[in-house]
């Protein structure tokens, strides 16, 4: 598998998300869930709680978008069923199934691809028995498969959380704030004109730096900012960039 970025569409950020209940697919819009707006807020940190079986959300993206994964933050494990749906309609009428996921799910981020579907609402619900109380973000958006690796000598480290101060005596204390974050910087040397779009495409949906998004190594995912990609033409059509990524902790 191809290391890939899973990157929000830009009108996430702004969309307006209800929680209610489902009978059959239609959708009412009701107090079904606890924070229910944690699910878009760019933060692992905090949990949409309360779920039972029908309920769920819906995200007004404003006009219909295209988008072709599902990504869910969980943290712990959960074992109950959801179904993503797509419409033109508020009410989830015409619906179209853009995923059934019936695995269980993994603490940490599990995602999905689907057939790109472009619609205005999307639809999550549970249909699952049970009770789901270790939601923590939900991102639908696009997927970019790297179209050529980096080049070699790439870069990758940490950020210690840690202040170290040495006394007058030369004693050192430290403090711990946060966690390490890991960091990873890349150079592309030569890339063609294509593969310039679909980084661009990305840079402008996540606004450089704004909005957080899924990195996966073709082992693990990694929630992450980006840095940098700003393009050179180094021959007719052909281009150099570089990037960083850093390690988002929630």
């Amino acid at each position: 598998m191809a290391k890939s970025f899973y990157y929000p569409v830009n009108e996430l950020a702004s969309a307006t998300l209800d929680d209610g209940t489902f009978l059959n697919v239609a959708f009412t819009n009701a107090s079904a869930l606890t924070n229910e707006l944690r699910a878009v807020d760019q933060s692992i940190g905090t949990a949409v709680s309360g779920w039972t079986q029908n309920d769920g959300f819906r995200i007004d993206l404003g006009a219909a978008v295209a988008c072709d994964f599902l990504a869910i933050y969980f943290n712990a494990i959960e074992t109950t069923d959801f179904i993503l749906y797509a419409s033109d309609n508020s009410d989830n009428s015409s619906t179209t199934t853009a995923k059934t996921i019936t695995a269980s799910f993994v603490k940490g981020w599990n995602v999905f691809d689907f057939s790109s579907t472009n619609k205005r609402y999307w639809f999550l619900r549970q249909t699952g028995t049970g009770t789901t109380d270790n939601f923590m973000e939900f991102i639908i958006g696009n997927k970019y498969d790297f179209d050529v690796n980096f080049d070699l000598n790439n870069t990758e480290s940490d950020i210690s959380g840690s202040d170290v101060i040495t006394s007058y005596g030369g004693n050192e204390f430290s403090n711990k704030r946060h966690s390490q974050k890991a960091t990873w910087s890349w150079n592309w040397s030569n890339i063609s004109s294509a593969m310039k779009t679909s980084l661009d495409t990305m840079k402008t949906a996540v606004e450089i730096d704004r909005l957080k998004f899924v990195y996966y190594d073709e082992t693990n995912y990694h929630y992450v900012r980006m840095s940098g990609l700003d393009f050179t033409e180094v021959a007719f059509q052909r281009y150099s960039t570089s990037m960083s990524l850093t390690e988002q902790l929630q």
